[in-house]
């Protein structure tokens, strides 16, 4: 993690103040996920940090107090944060080890706050399956010796018998190996959707560089964590920077071989009905009933049904993901399949729901808190959040090789949204020269700062910093200057955006357009495991 020392910060202008005092006022009541973010922990970290296993030095790969910050009341927000997005760093504060369900012999845990994601721990009576590991043999290392210094304290350990893989982002596997150490069992199964391999090669290898790019925008990983920088990344605090490994998977779920599970051969245990596309099986000792589905975030996605735990599991967005009517229509499917059965709704991001005693009541089919949740999650799919007083900036693709081109590729990755090609920087001169040069683009820009236009302010000295990459087509005090005004705008736009990523990512523009050097991204470019698990006939 970043330390506050490494960003001097834009101090909040008036307006921007003022716009996000007033918004405190209509925030809508959260009690209920102030309740469920809490509810059933068992024990809080017993740490202050995790610790970086390559470094020699004091280097942290997750750090419990840094958002310490975000335990000052909503009320008193700091005018360069959105309450929402205070709220929501206030929402993913609350770290550990929680109990999901109990249920016989089929007990579920959850570590949250050791990562951006969640992991999650299913005990059966010969040992334990591992849902999404975490993003770093650190974090994954550190959220299973929680587990068993609480839950195995007095007994001996479980040995985990299977992995479950949801999705090809690193924040689902990265940590595997962590749990393990330098000993994987022989036996070990780990279990992906189909085509996980393939797309986990490509954003983490071929794409490797242009993926931890714009995860490191998205995440803040370059910021200081600090109420003007880093508060909060939606889905989590941020994204671990330690050791990201692999295994790859034994089994894998969703294509032609195996198939899905037959309506002649549907096991009763399951507690529901049959559906085509579903695979009941037994996996490490626990039944589990797995839907896998192309995303939008990842092609290789599945969610899944506890049926001894009542208990329906989300694999959640990704880093990058966006809403998208395939993953829309995947999780319609998933609500019609496990939403009337289930009496718990968990995930890889963010606090699971459960049913009220009232819901207990109810007959099958009936609205209760579960269905309504994966109802939202549904809904979520088909829109796209609100970029703010940043969507005039955001609306168009942009100069090639701009910070804010990076800022433009991760908005369209989370709204899934087609951006299109960038101008070039000839582009960007001819531009300049029928504004009247940079000095006029520069005067325009003063103008639209002065009467609180940052978006417009951006998009104006686009085409000068663009420009600045051809030899004497922009003098270097301009260039300065229009270096500093942008990114001071930048920052602006980042303090009122209620939406983590968003800030994150114009806050790092902000650093990169202010000093342009070549900064390497803390989030990993290539993995050396899944780099090796590439087949040299298939890649």
């Amino acid at each position: 993690m970043a330390t506050n020392e490494e960003l001097q910060p834009v101090e909040p202008s008036a307006y921007v103040t003022r716009q996000n005092q007033d918004a405190v006022k209509n925030l809508p009541d959260a009690g209920l996920a102030y309740e469920n973010a809490g509810r059933y922990r068992i024990a809080p970290p017993d740490e202050p940090f995790v610790p970086s296993r390559i470094s020699k030095s004091d280097s942290k790969v997750w750090d419990f107090t840094a958002f310490d910050f975000l335990e000052q009341s909503v009320d008193e927000v700091p005018g360069s944060v959105a309450p929402a997005l205070w709220r929501q760093g206030q929402l993913n504060s609350t770290a550990g080890l929680f109990q999901v369900t109990d249920r016989g012999n089929c007990r579920v845990h959850q570590i949250r706050g050791y990562d951006l994601a969640n992991m999650t721990v299913v005990e059966s009576g010969s040992g334990l399956v591992v849902i999404d590991p975490l993003g770093s043999y650190e974090t994954a290392r550190a959220a299973l010796a929680r587990y068993r210094s609480v839950i195995e304290q007095d007994g001996p350990a479980q040995p985990v018998r299977a992995v479950i893989h949801t999705q090809s982002g690193v924040d689902h596997f990265g940590g595997v190996r962590g749990l393990f150490g330098d000993a994987v069992p022989k036996d070990l199964k780990v279990y992906a959707p189909e085509g996980f391999l393939a797309d986990a090669l490509l954003r983490q290898v071929t794409e490797g560089s242009h993926t931890a790019r714009l995860v490191d925008y998205a995440y803040g990983t370059r910021l200081g964590i600090a109420p003007s920088q880093l508060v909060d990344s939606d889905l989590g605090h941020t994204v671990s920077v330690g050791d990201a490994t692999f295994l790859a998977p034994t089994d894998t779920v969703g294509g032609l071989l195996p198939a899905a599970t037959a309506e002649s051969k549907w096991p009763s245990w399951t507690g529901i009905g049959w559906r085509e596309g579903l695979y009941a099986l037994e996996i490490g000792g626990v039944r589990i009933v797995l839907q896998p589905a192309g995303g939008h975030a990842s092609p290789a996605e599945m969610n899944l049904y506890l049926p001894a735990a009542r208990t329906v599991y989300l694999a959640g967005p990704g880093l990058l993901g966006g809403p998208s009517k395939a993953r829309a229509t995947f999780l319609d499917a998933t609500l019609t399949a496990f939403g009337a059965a289930a009496d718990a709704g968990a995930g890889a991001y963010l606090a699971p729901v459960w049913r009220t005693p009232e819901d207990a009541g109810q007959e099958q089919g009936t609205a209760n808190r579960v269905t309504a949740w994966l109802t939202a999650h549904r809904d979520a799919a088909t829109t796209a959040p609100d970029a703010g007083a940043a969507a005039p900036l955001l609306a168009t693709p942009g100069y090639a090789d701009t910070p804010t081109r990076t800022v433009r590729e991760v908005w369209s990755r989370l709204t899934g949204t087609d951006l299109g090609a960038p101008r070039l920087a000839v582009t960007a001169k001819a531009s300049l020269l029928a504004q009247g040069g940079s000095a006029k683009a520069l005067e325009a820009a003063r103008g639209a700062y002065g009467a609180g236009n940052h978006a417009e302010v951006a998009a104006l000295l686009d085409p000068v910093i663009c420009a600045a990459a051809i030899p004497l087509a922009v003098n270097s005090k301009n260039e300065q200057q229009a270096r500093t005004l942008q990114a001071d705008a930048l920052s602006q736009l980042a303090h009122l955006t209620s939406h983590g990523r968003l800030r994150n990512a114009l806050l790092t523009a902000a650093q990169d357009v202010r000093d342009p050097k070549g900064v390497l991204t803390r989030f990993p470019r290539t993995i050396a495991d899944l780099a090796a698990a590439a087949s040299p006939l298939g890649f």
